[in-house]
């Protein structure tokens, strides 16, 4: 009997209903896109950050142990080295699939010209974000490019050469860093090794990696790793933070440090955060206005149904059996709307991606899922309050009125 009283309600005002499903519809596949978008922004974002500069600098580990002789920090005697075929481990480490770019570096100093000059090794096809190049970048090994601050001082422009003991380089382009490579020059990292005898060694490894914002249980890890339960410890481990990725390397790594660089970290955390909470929030108050109007559809619906409603009650039904009629048809409304919104609102999230960072979407099964139940608690609540309004009316009137 309620399955029959079920069916013919649902095909009875065909187009109230439709309206009341096509609500649901819309709302629900803008808060699945959304929810899209924001599942796949961190990771975007995150490459898109990488013009920031690496995240993650591994050096040798007796290099990062600060030395202090009477309160005074000393440089160390003798630099120290990393053996380059040793980051090839990082190929299989747990962390290998977040690592964007590995950058080996040999920082040294070379007589160029006559003169103690800062010289940088860097691999010329692993060319970083930041650096400003005013001339063409080096694509051979006798090519290189001068530090902004050294060519002012040598009065060098592109195109004259530098003699780097007995070797000649031309120069091919002025880099801006804002850092220590403004006062360097800056060539292939084979010929840097080969000019001072230091094959196969690198002085510093710059990463840029995939990572999660920092929170308070990375905070406690930081202060203290031996405050962390063996849980927190097990989910510090499995989540990428700076600092549980900057671990995983340095252990793959012999005679390793990795650090974060915190400048660099800090900034994407804060960047990924604000726009994550931006994105939740428009899904949330797209939701909140797909509820508001479904409310007012099915109100107007529910209305034009009181004296149905006081009928049904005078002949002996029980409020609750008409709550439940009228929630079941909200609900099977709900569904169908959510179940349309998987498809368009997945779809719809894709292009999004697609338009702001010009890559593929990744397929979030989870949102096919979810869909059809945003679609039953958005109808289902849009229902309640007119549903309930009715129920409460005074039967006799209602009838006497009509």
């Amino acid at each position: 009997m309620f399955s029959r009283m079920l069916v013919e309600s649902l095909l009875r005002r065909g187009p109230r209903k439709l309206l009341a499903t096509l609500a649901v519809w819309l709302g629900v596949t803008l808060v699945v896109a959304l929810l899209a978008l924001s599942l796949d922004v961190g990771d975007k974002m995150n490459r898109e950050l990488t013009s920031f500069g690496a995240n993650i600098r591994l050096e040798p580990a007796s290099a990062a142990l600060p030395v202090r002789v009477g309160g005074h920090e000393l440089a160390a005697v003798e630099p120290a080295f990393l053996d380059e075929s040793g980051l090839v481990a990082l190929k299989s480490i747990f962390w290998s699939n977040n690592l964007l770019r590995v950058s080996p570096r040999l920082w040294t100093k070379a007589r160029v010209d006559g003169h103690q000059r800062a010289l940088l090794g860097v691999h010329l096809d692993d060319r970083p974000e930041p650096w400003r190049v005013l001339g063409d970048w080096p694509s051979r090994d006798d090519e290189c490019l001068i530090g902004a601050a050294l060519a002012r001082e040598a009065t060098l422009a592109t195109g004259q050469e530098v003699r780097i003991g007995e070797t000649t380089l031309r120069i091919r382009g002025i880099v801006t860093t804002g850092g220590p490579e403004d006062a360097a020059v800056v060539a292939s990292l084979a010929a840097v090794q080969r000019l001072v005898g230091l094959e196969g060694k690198v002085s510093e490894v710059e990463i840029s990696a995939l990572t999660t914002p920092e929170n308070k249980l990375a905070d406690k890890y930081r202060v203290d790793p031996k405050t962390l339960t063996s849980a927190e410890y097990e989910r510090w481990y499995c989540t990428p933070y700076p600092g549980s990725v900057a671990a995983d390397i340095q252990k793959a790594v012999p005679g390793s440090a990795a650090r974060v660089v915190r400048r660099v970290s800090e900034s994407q955390g804060v960047v990924l955060t604000r726009i994550r909470g931006l994105v939740f929030s428009l899904a949330l108050l797209t939701l909140l206005a797909s509820t508001l109007s479904t409310m007012g559809v099915l109100t107007s619906a529910v209305l034009e149904r009181r004296t149905e409603v006081a009928l049904m009650r005078a002949i002996g039904a029980h409020g609750e059996n008409v709550l439940r009629l009228f929630l079941a048809e909200a609900a099977l409304l709900g569904l169908a709307g959510g179940a349309l919104a998987a498809a368009t609102g997945s779809w719809l999230g894709a292009w999004l991606v697609q338009a702001v960072f010009g890559g593929d979407a990744e397929t979030h099964l989870a949102l096919w899922l979810l869909a059809p139940l945003l679609g039953l608690v958005t109808a289902l609540a849009g229902s309640a309050l007119p549903v309930g309004h009715t129920l409460r009316q005074n039967t006799a009137e209602v009838l006497h009125g009509s």
